[in-house]
């Protein structure tokens, strides 16, 4: 009997949706002996103005997707034929792109993310791919108990910066992504925190300042099996708008006032 499905395209967004539809894309992939793709799309949230410090956010957000792709690889795809893909631009554009670039026989997604921007595989994101797409698409929807670890509802990949970074870099960053604070990393590993409230502090001095003489010097982290509501409890109690998420001494995510509210408040 032929093998229908030799090549098979999977989009991630690394939330647990999309961990369980790769589960799928990799249980396929056994019976029928293909390859995955494993796609993951940065989204294109700058404007292409050319501007170095536009281009280096791109990539370092690139660059932390390729290593969260390949640790994911590690664990799921052990024994399968795979190949990591990172793009930026729109998650429905890529997703197409790519399937016509591999020559994919299957797609298999998860229908929906648990958020809207920072999780962007939404249902209008899978009703662009069903509609357009050549070949079959096979779409999981998870519907996983509503949690209440950090670890949930964190913001995955984030924004960072070095040290020795300038001030000024670090305004853009958090302006053109909307952002309240970016984490500052040494190695992969956070040193500190620079907020809004920091930049503002040193208005008129920002190209002259390294985030190292900026940032908080006693950093407040948890972990992704810290209750939510004690994430909640250091940000009042601190008057804090996020706080670094670190696992085996690496930053995993942030979790910010925002991310708690969406968890704390039912939903309809």
């Amino acid at each position: 009997m032929a093998h229908p499905f030799r090549t098979i395209l999977c989009p991630v967004d690394f939330d647990d949706n999309s961990m369980q539809a790769l589960d799928v894309a990799a249980d396929l992939a056994r019976e029928n002996n293909s390859t995955v793709f494993v796609l993951h799309v940065v989204p294109m949230i700058i404007p292409p103005t050319g501007m170095p410090v536009y281009v280096d956010l791109n990539k370092g957000q690139k660059e932390v997707a390729r290593a969260t792709l390949t640790e994911i690889a590690h664990k799921r795809l052990a024994g399968l034929n795979y190949e990591l893909l990172t793009y930026t631009g729109l998650p429905a554009s890529e997703i197409l792109n790519t399937e016509k670039k591999i020559g994919a026989d299957l797609i298999v997604m998860a229908t929906h993310g648990r958020r809207g921007f920072s999780h962007f595989f939404l249902g209008s994101v899978a009703e662009l791919v069903l509609r357009d797409a050549i070949c079959p698409v096979m779409t999981v929807r998870c519907t996983p108990a509503r949690t209440t670890l950090v670890g949930t509802w964190m913001t995955k990949n984030p924004v960072t910066a070095t040290p020795d970074e300038k001030l000024s870099s670090v305004e853009s960053k958090m302006h053109e992504g909307g952002f309240r604070c970016v984490p500052i990393l040494n190695d992969g590993a956070p040193v500190g925190i620079v907020t809004d409230r920091d930049i503002r502090r040193r208005t008129g001095f920002l190209d002259q300042t390294e985030a190292s003489k900026a940032m908080s010097e006693t950093l407040i982290t948890v972990t992704p099996s810290t209750d939510i509501r004690e994430a909640a409890r250091l940000l009042r109690e601190r008057k804090i708008g996020g706080l670094p998420v670190v696992e085996d001494g690496k930053l995993a995510g942030v979790i910010t006032v925002t991310d708690v509210l969406e968890a704390l408040i039912p939903q309809n």
